[in-house]
């Protein structure tokens, strides 16, 4: 605190809505987030970068931001903003009034559209360091991407090289539909109701974009096609707020191809901190997912 001259620590609570990051409170002032699961990934550079990015934009975002990357008293980089005012949406969700429901999803969906509208002129990475590339196409980006995820999943050995043959001629097999993508939006990669704050009837902020990326907003979108079944109500509302009615048969398809990657994506990550139970679960929706392309 001392040190970024942010007075006396007073009081310090742990937040115990979130499961990747620890996060702290102190003061009823500021968040603490430490980079302690992937302390190899720019994560919070990422972050840093972005709520600049949005600092004057009608997205409500941490205002202050510190990176300190110093590891000068912990061993991880360190994450300082200010608070924002609001509860957990998704916490607070299945107890809500309809007509609240449908206010905030829907305006949920207008601040997504607002940051897809934000554009770079490259794919990929945004901070340019870490394991991933910023490339001049979509499809260039997302090969290095599902290569990054294949040989975590190979070196754990979660699957074998025929299983990552047959990821691999997916993507080829559908370049063309990712070459589609002509402009880089920024992506959140993790926009849902968890990492939304609120309060009365509006959205007060939009946190956690540690994962965010330069790419196709149907990165984004490919979750809330089934939106209902996380939080009752909010799918129709949610579309029409982002101004969206429906998806084209290659939209579809781009999107099947985003969540074979994600879920690609959670084995490893189910491997390393899950339960084995849950692992197993996630690698067999994975492989059942890789069959029915």
């Amino acid at each position: 605190m001392k040190t970024h001259a942010l007075g006396e620590v007073k009081e310090i609570r742990l937040d115990t809505e979130g499961w990747v990051n620890p996060c702290f409170f102190v003061n009823d002032q500021y968040v603490f987030r430490f980079n302690a699961r992937d302390p190899h990934l720019p994560k919070y550079n990422r972050e840093k970068i972005i709520f600049d990015l949005l600092n004057n934009s009608k997205v409500p975002v941490p205002q202050k931001v510190i990176l300190d990357t110093s590891k000068r008293e912990i061993e991880y980089d360190v994450l300082i903003s200010k608070m924002l005012k609001g509860e957990n949406l998704e916490s607070k969700w299945n107890n809500l009034e309809d007509s609240l429901k449908t206010t905030l999803a829907t305006k949920a969906g207008s601040i997504l559209k607002k940051l897809h509208s934000i554009h770079f002129e490259f794919f990929g990475e945004i901070p340019n360091k870490g394991p991933l590339p910023q490339t001049s196409s979509w499809s260039n980006y997302l090969k290095a991407k599902l290569q990054f995820h294949l040989d975590e999943a190979l070196e754990l050995g979660l699957i074998g090289s025929d299983i990552e043959s047959k990821f691999n001629d997916v993507l080829s097999t559908n370049t063309h539909l990712l070459d589609q993508v002509k402009v880089a939006s920024l992506i959140h990669v993790d926009f849902h109701f968890g990492n939304l704050l609120f309060s009365n009837d509006e959205i007060t902020g939009v946190v956690d974009f540690e994962w965010a990326l330069a790419g196709d907003p149907l990165y984004d979108l490919a979750r809330w096609r089934t939106g209902d079944e996380d939080y009752p109500g909010s799918q129709e509302a949610f579309f029409k707020g982002y101004g969206l009615q429906d998806f084209t048969q290659d939209e579809k398809q781009r999107m099947k191809i985003y969540q074979m990657i994600k879920n690609l994506e959670l084995c490893s990550v189910a491997k390393l901190h899950f339960t084995e139970k849950e692992s197993e679960d996630f690698l067999k929706t994975t492989l059942d997912q890789l069959s029915s392309f």
